[in-house]
């Protein structure tokens, strides 16, 4: 008898460490890793003197996934005039990084997370994104 209430007594608790897991906010899975400004950027093509690529105004922000699930992560860098510049949604597993920029960025940026395919959690399109946050 106490070896059957010992394994319910059990799969309850595992029970309810599952049902935590699933209501977790993914959002805190995501961490900033680091930030760099005038890192060197292939895909910017600002030109100074007419011949250099100025990578001054470059900013890098380098996010991690620090839980151990896979992730769907949508980032959004700012540029200097106001639109954001958006990234395709990637799915991240743990430990893994992404990297976003901004080709004459501002220092701000965005995250929508989400558990991997979870479609209850919509993400935003970037026209969405581009339209709904363009003066912020």
């Amino acid at each position: 008898m106490n070896t059957k209430r010992l394994l319910l007594l059990m799969f309850l608790i595992t029970l309810a460490f599952w049902a935590g897991a699933q209501d977790r906010d993914h959002a805190a899975c995501v961490v900033k890793v680091s930030s760099e400004w005038g890192a060197v950027c292939d895909k910017c093509e600002i030109y100074k003197d007419g011949y250099k690529r100025d990578y001054s105004g470059t900013y890098q922000v380098l996010l991690r996934n620090d839980c151990n699930e896979l992730i769907e992560v949508k980032v959004a860098v700012q540029e200097k005039n106001g639109q954001w510049r958006t990234f395709p949604l990637k799915a991240l597993a743990p430990q893994e990084t992404m990297k976003a920029f901004a080709c004459t960025g501002t220092g701000r940026y965005m995250y929508w997370v989400r558990r991997v395919n979870d479609t209850e959690i919509v993400i935003p399109s970037d026209q969405e994104i581009i339209s709904e946050y363009r003066s912020r």
